[in-house]
């Protein structure tokens, strides 16, 4: 891993647990064993560092999506199942929550370029759900009467809100006690 693969991963870890503002480019240096000043050779601001971190961030997620919409034949419970892993792995890790949900709650404090980022984020995985949902109410996999963008939202609502509570009771369960209980609900 180089430098730079290293100050992102870092960054993320630090913005899931810490939030964006929670950590300095020193922490940040002091975490990877490196200089400040390196740090600003990859990411001349914060701005950008938290840009790249969050756009990474997105890529990954957005990479289960895209598999899960190219795989042919795949049911709706078992393509929710697989796209919720990545939450459900950060669920288990302590401290830790979706970065974009740490993010979501310090939004207004942050560059704009970033809150463009954190939004898109959202879009994507709300206009995802609102797919997997639709196309699994149509083969009566999930069962629900609201519109598939009104559940998507709930969705991704009760998701976001289980890691974010998790964090605060220190309940490393309550991410997969929430996915499953979802997932129950819409299957009806």
């Amino acid at each position: 891993m180089d430098t730079a693969d290293r100050i992102l991963t870092t960054a993320e870890e630090l913005m899931q647990t810490r939030g964006y503002n929670g950590f300095s480019y020193q922490d940040l240096a002091d975490a990877i064993g490196i200089r400040k000043p390196s740090l600003y050779h990859h990411f001349p601001s914060k701005a950008d560092l938290g840009r790249a971190v969050i756009g990474a961030y997105r890529d990954r997620m957005r990479r289960v999506a895209d598999q899960l919409d190219a795989v042919e034949g795949i049911d709706p419970v078992s393509a929710l199942t697989l796209y919720l892993e990545p939450m459900l792995e950060i669920g288990r890790r302590p401290g830790a929550a979706c970065l974009c949900g740490v993010l979501g709650s310090e939004f207004s404090a942050m560059p704009e370029e970033m809150q463009a980022e954190v939004t898109a984020f959202f879009e994507e995985h709300l206009d995802f759900l609102e797919r997997l949902l639709a196309r699994g109410r149509a083969e009566a996999a999930f069962r629900f009467e609201a519109e598939p963008r009104a559940v998507a939202r709930l969705a991704l609502s009760l998701i976001e809100g289980a890691m974010i509570l998790k964090r605060s009771i220190d309940d490393r369960t309550l991410v997969g006690e929430t996915v499953g209980t979802l997932t129950g609900l819409l299957r009806g």
